[in-house]
């Protein structure tokens, strides 16, 4: 059972939590990124950046984001130059 789901600082990629304990080292599976927790944060080991563990949890409500709709209701028009 995962304690928490993150996304990757680094790539992006979803990180299913079990345990969360002081020390504890996660490494991502994609970008092989290792994370420690210490003092509520996260800390990345490859750019010695922080991290709250609340910017990067992956709530269930969020939608993926279609790069299409934006142009849904558009319309274009190209004008010949002829």
């Amino acid at each position: 059972m995962a304690v928490k789901i993150i996304r990757c600082p680094s790539c992006g990629e979803e990180i299913e939590i079990t345990d969360l304990y002081e020390g504890v080292e996660i490494q991502c599976s994609l970008c092989n990124s290792v994370m420690v927790y210490q003092e509520g944060r996260l800390l990345l080991l490859d750019t010695n950046e922080e991290y709250e563990l609340d910017e990067l949890e992956r709530y269930e409500e969020e939608e993926e984001i279609d790069e299409y709709d934006e142009f849904e209701d558009e319309e274009y028009y190209y004008e010949d130059e002829y």
